[in-house]
């Protein structure tokens, strides 16, 4: 009998995922990006630097984005040296706040568009983070977190869809955070920024259904950037407790995997064991028959598993409200 059931419960997840196979469109692979043009918000440092070098690896024409002049100079001479030689590849700058009104951003973008030529890929890195606790965190740093991390991520992208989509071609990558998955206390105001980036790139996933125009959701960890060392500085201690389990990975590593991801028509780009497993429970556009098979026969488990974690932090916010309470009783 057990067997009759298991062999049962076996054709229909095949019938499943020959149904989903044949239902859901096919992603597109590109091999390089030769003569493709490239943009990158927040292109000076980090993430976005990284992912800058990677894509004139593959060949691609670059126009790097960001605020600070020196580090854009600094970044384009850095991304030229990783140009294949007499490749003829245009490597540029654009000093731009995306942040700034909306029109001020279209213009740009369509100069460097009648400059370079048509934007294949967008990548938004541009973003920042600020901790700490949701009622002590400066109501400006909750509007500054929104407005970058967010409006910095959708204003770029409305001024490039109408394009793609006309030309029925392109790729976006939104970058959110694991932070998205799960929330972690002391990233109230960045985290509720970067689930905004979340729920944007699905929604506009579902409106590119039938298209040749393809989006990929980045969900970063911990990453050794310029940026991440300014976050250490505002983290709580219990933060750090709690992010540090997942360990640091390079910008590099983390750059060079979301743009391959993109390229290999993945909606979710996720690192490491707890992004993994994270982006299964907890993110539910469709990537694949595959990806849907997995999360039917584990969902269970892992929710079981991710009880673990989840009740370690809560230890390590306890033990720190006792640690506070503690300070507090000593100071009268």
């Amino acid at each position: 009998m057990f067997l009759y059931i298991l062999s049962l419960f076996v054709i229909l997840l095949f019938i499943l995922f020959v149904f989903l196979y044949n239902v859901l469109d096919k992603k597109i692979v590109y091999k390089d990006l030769k003569n493709r043009h490239v943009v990158i918000t927040g292109g000076s440092s980090g993430i976005g630097k990284a992912a800058a070098i990677e894509a004139a690896k593959l060949g691609a024409n670059v126009t790097i984005i960001g605020r600070d002049l020196q580090k854009l100079i600094l970044a384009v001479g850095d991304i030229t040296n990783h140009c294949k030689p007499y490749s003829g590849q245009k490597i540029q700058y654009v000093i731009l706040d995306v942040t700034s009104d909306y029109d001020l951003i279209e213009k740009c973008l369509k100069k460097v568009e009648s400059d370079v030529g048509p934007i294949f890929m967008l990548i938004n890195c541009a973003g920042m983070c600020i901790c700490g606790e949701f009622d002590g965190v400066d109501v400006k740093v909750l509007k500054q977190m929104i407005d970058l991390n967010y409006f910095g991520t959708a204003y770029p992208t409305r001024c490039v869809l109408p394009g793609m989509k006309k030309r029925n071609e392109g790729i976006i990558i939104f970058v959110s955070t694991e932070a998205a998955l799960l929330g972690i206390y002391g990233y109230s105001a960045y985290g509720a920024a970067k689930w905004a980036v979340r729920g944007l790139a699905e929604s506009v996933f579902m409106e590119l259904t039938g298209t040749n125009v393809r989006l990929t959701l980045a969900f970063p960890p911990d990453t050794d950037t310029p940026g991440f060392e300014k976050e250490e500085l505002t983290k709580p201690k219990e933060t750090k407790l709690i992010s540090g389990s997942g360990g640091l990975h390079t910008a590099e590593d983390v750059g060079k995997k979301m743009i391959q991801d993109a390229l290999n028509g993945k909606i979710y780009s996720v690192f490491g064991f707890s992004g993994h497993l994270l982006s299964t429970l907890y993110c539910a556009t469709i990537d694949g028959p595959f990806q849907i098979i997995v999360q039917i026969l584990s969902l269970g488990l892992l929710r079981a598993v991710m009880v673990v974690p989840q009740l370690s932090f809560q230890k390590i916010v306890k033990d720190g409200l006792k640690e506070k309470c503690l300070e507090n009783s000593k100071d009268k």
